[in-house]
């Protein structure tokens, strides 16, 4: 279902509030109180006027926020982007699509912004250079206004029965967070034999630091209740394990399903030494080892 021109401008109009800050129709109203000295009358207007920002504020939660916020964070991604926009336009849902373009000198802001043209539900926000797919990560998430913030980190080829599978459980009340895992069945055939060593070692430290049962530590897809992830703030080296680490401090058990969509090629390759340093950080951090 698409949003009508009346909820893209609420929603725009919520996001120029800014993130940090939880947005609230505070109405004026002007009122001429003449000679009236009657307490009852006083009471009735006091109850008039808290019922009617009462309705307000349940228009402005009912337009604002749809179901499904569906975050991308991007950088240089022209080659592969259309496809993905495409089959998300696609997914039979009351849904805004966040792209957080990260500095990309190609098309892909220009493409984006076509796209909008046709399709209010697209977001674009964007950093003025490239920093990083971490703080893109954070970008998107302080902007999400969706019950439930799916992110797409690497994929490419995108099934839509992947996200209505980890938005599922969260949407009938049986948890907050699941995460989509290519490693539950079987190792992605792009990890090297050592990558696979590393990442069942890394899984396993984080794994007994955190009390989670992990199958990786990296998931190219996920899916959140917005209030799990409501004050979580990352540190743009060390994302994927510390949202473990913040998820676990506040005692969200994180679900796994398997996942049938395709990440870019040499995704997982690029974040190996990344996550080697973030984890001994993090790690050492949980234990109080100094």
């Amino acid at each position: 279902m698409e949003k009508s021109d009346a909820q893209t401008g609420s929603q725009d109009a919520h996001r120029m509030q800014g993130s940090e800050t939880e947005t609230r129709i505070k109405p004026y109203y002007r009122v001429h109180g003449g000679n009236l000295e009657s307490s009852d009358t006083q009471q009735a207007m006091d109850a008039s006027l808290a019922s009617a920002h009462a309705m307000l504020e349940w228009e402005q939660k009912i337009s604002v926020e749809p179901m499904l916020s569906v975050l991308i964070p991007t950088h240089n991604a022209e080659r592969w982007l259309p496809a993905l926009m495409e089959r998300l336009l696609s997914l039979q849902a009351e849904k805004e699509i966040v792209v957080v373009d990260d500095g990309s000198t190609d098309r892909t802001r220009s493409m984006v912004l076509a796209l909008q043209e046709k399709h209010p539900e697209i977001v674009l926000l964007g950093h003025d250079q490239h920093r990083g797919g971490k703080s893109a990560l954070q970008t998107g998430l302080s902007a999400a206004l969706g019950q439930v913030v799916v992110v797409l980190d690497g994929i490419v080829d995108l099934e839509n029965k992947d996200i209505v599978m980890l938005v599922k459980p969260i949407l009938a009340g049986c948890c907050d967070v699941v995460y989509g895992s290519q490693h539950i069945i079987c190792h992605p055939e792009s990890q090297s034999r050592w990558q696979k060593s590393v990442d069942r070692l890394l899984t396993g430290v984080v794994n007994f630091c955190t009390g989670q049962h992990l199958s990786s530590i990296e998931s190219p897809l996920k899916a959140f209740r917005r209030e799990a992830i409501k004050n979580i703030h990352l540190n743009q080296e060390r994302a994927d394990i510390e949202m473990i680490f913040q998820l676990s401090q506040k005692d969200r058990r994180i679900y796994e399903m398997p996942l049938n969509s395709l990440c870019e090629k040499g995704a997982l390759r690029q974040s190996v030494w990344t996550q080697l340093t973030a984890a001994f950080s993090l790690i050492r951090h949980a234990l109080r080892i100094s």
